[in-house]
């Protein structure tokens, strides 16, 4: 097969059914009593967020600095021809510098009106958490105002579910 299939960027119409069915996935399943959250890292830390609010996930470009702005604003970048405001999740989040990834990944998430860029370390995809294990966030962690709760995993460090109305203030504080 001619490895140029794999490699084609999907049409319009492929990438609103899967926003469409990612937007489906409902943050919690009473039934089941689980959460699924699109998880990634930041530094040495691992994060969660609903589903519906990552609009792209896709490999690092360019981010163009803007001058004059905290380390927060880290500048903007061209998503599929749309100049988008690229922030510093590490700043916001207070995360130590974690293990260099040789492709860094950015993530366009949506709030509300809002529309923004984040350069993630490692983008993990889905994972789905029982509600049970949600404890509260521990004073230690840097991030605490930005989270709801911490999901503890066996196989590594924790995913802290991010309160995405806390965090985009964070941004429009950022960007006055």
């Amino acid at each position: 097969m001619n490895a140029a299939f794999f490699q084609r960027e999907p049409g319009a119409a492929d990438r609103e059914r899967w926003r469409s069915e990612v937007a489906a996935i409902p943050p919690s399943s009473d039934h089941e009593g689980r959460f699924v959250l699109f998880v990634f890292r930041v530094g040495g830390e691992r994060f969660g967020i609903e589903p519906a609010r990552v609009e792209l996930a896709t490999l690092l470009p360019d981010i163009h600095s803007m001058p004059h702005r905290g380390a927060t604003l880290a500048g903007v970048v061209n998503v599929r021809g749309t100049v988008t405001l690229c922030f510093s999740l590490a700043d916001v989040l207070g995360c130590a510098p974690g293990p260099a990834e040789e492709r860094p990944m950015l993530l366009v998430l949506a709030h509300g009106a809002w529309r923004v860029a984040c350069r993630v370390d490692k983008a993990e995809g889905m994972s789905s958490f029982a509600q049970a294990d949600l404890q509260a966030p521990p004073s230690t962690l840097q991030a605490a105002t930005h989270v709801k709760g911490v999901f503890e995993s066996g196989n590594g460090p924790g995913v802290a579910w991010l309160d995405m109305g806390s965090l985009f203030e964070a941004f429009d504080a950022a960007a006055r």
